[in-house]
């Protein structure tokens, strides 16, 4: 059962609260795209974006558009991989990138945009609080996630 004490801990419960007093009183304009999202704020079609990526918001905001951008610390972030591919032509070389874009490169990687973030919780790049995913957790309550956003924010909104 969704919304119950045995489903979402006390802190999910508190933030599903939220989420269902937002809809019920200002409604939400649900869409599907970070960047279209960080658009339609740019140009005024929607006020807010909870989802936007930060560095779409902050190419648009250098290109001139009136948008800014904030995060709610801590900021979650999803771990993602890099791979070598299992018959590649020269994997030796492939490691090596590999320990360039986790070494070397998070300099380079971190000064892309002023809102890309270090992949490595001890690089002198990542500023703040840094929240990883455990993309275990993840997949295993991916269902659950998806049928709260579809009963909190897609059906109310409708």
């Amino acid at each position: 059962m969704i919304g119950s004490r045995r489903w979402c801990s006390p802190r999910e419960a508190q933030g599903l609260k939220l989420f269902r007093d937002i809809v019920a009183s200002n409604g939400l304009s649900v869409r599907k795209g970070h960047t279209l999202l960080a658009n339609l704020v740019a140009a005024g079609e929607v006020p807010l974006a909870l989802t936007a990526y930060g560095f779409s918001a902050e190419q648009i905001k250098q290109k001139g558009a009136p948008l800014d951008w904030f995060i709610i610390p801590p900021l979650i972030a999803r771990p993602t991989a890099a791979g070598v591919a299992r018959n590649a032509p020269h994997p030796h070389a492939a490691v090596l990138f590999y320990d360039f874009l986790i070494g070397e490169a998070q300099p380079l990687l971190a000064s892309a945009t002023s809102c890309r973030r270090a992949a490595r919780f001890d690089s002198p790049f990542t500023k703040g609080p840094l929240q990883l995913i455990d993309s275990s957790v993840m997949l295993d309550q991916a269902q659950k996630w998806q049928e709260l956003y579809q009963k909190t924010i897609i059906a109310p909104s409708r």
